[in-house]
């Protein structure tokens, strides 16, 4: 009895081992198959692009050195993205393109290489520099892309009315500043504004007559014109009880 329980024991183990080595020999023959495709993609549905190879401003003539190619899968190719160098190189930026972002043609107008400011500005705009030392822009709080307002204090009349202050032009976008640079330390500041012909006239005319200049930055939330009332003196004694 003893003897057929042995036996079988040694049968079990012979099946074991036989299945252990099918199992082995499977493997094997999965993992040579693998190996002999080390290289092939996963996903070979790509398209490749133009991105900027460093960051490119506004007004800028495209040229091959600025352009690089990269690979986006399919489904994340932005609209209208430039796919040869051909159709980039010698364009002019209309706004700034960051490192590494895909170049679409909303970006660009075909301007035969001319990079003049004029290219950007929307029909009925001009492009003005204001020249100001107000406190916020002389302290570098004032920066490209905030919207200010102008606080002009101008010569009204006499008496009470001698001087008065009023918010004038109102959220205007700041595009861009000048100020002194190593080769011209003795520049003036101003900002530049793009603003309809109107706005310019006054922009102007503030300058001209020397008014006293104060600038306001708004909040990015605050977009609507606000209606405020002129300060004099008059305003001033009959508002506070300063007595005179």
């Amino acid at each position: 009895m003893s003897g057929l329980r042995e036996a079988r024991a040694w049968l079990f183990l012979a099946a074991g081992l036989v299945l252990a080595v099918l199992t082995g020999v499977a493997l094997y023959g999965v993992a040579q198959q693998s190996a002999s495709r080390p290289d092939a993609p996963a996903d070979t549905n790509t398209i490749q692009v133009l991105v900027a190879k460093t960051d490119i401003a506004a007004r800028t003539v495209l040229s091959a050195d600025l352009v690089a190619r990269r690979d986006f899968p399919a489904d994340l190719v932005p609209a209208g993205a430039i796919t040869s160098d051909a159709a980039a190189v010698g364009q002019t930026t209309l706004v700034p393109i960051a490192r590494g972002q895909a170049i679409v043609a909303g970006q660009f107008s075909s301007a035969e290489g001319q990079h003049g400011a004029s290219l950007t500005l929307e029909a009925g705009k001009v492009l003005v520099a204001f020249p100001t030392s107000d406190p916020l822009t002389a302290n570098g709080l004032v920066n490209v892309g905030d919207k200010v307002d102008i606080l002009a204090t101008v010569a009204a009349g006499t008496g009470d009315t001698a001087k008065a202050t009023q918010t004038t032009l109102q959220n205007l976008e700041v595009l861009d500043i000048i100020g002194p640079t190593k080769d011209q330390p003795q520049r003036a500041t101003a900002l530049v504004f793009a603003v309809d012909h109107q706005v310019a006239i006054v922009l102007k005319y503030l300058r001209d007559s020397q008014a006293t200049i104060d600038l306001a930055i708004r909040s990015r939330a605050e977009t609507q014109v606000v209606k405020t009332t002129s300060v004099d003196l008059g305003y001033l004694t009959s508002t506070y009880g300063i007595k005179r």
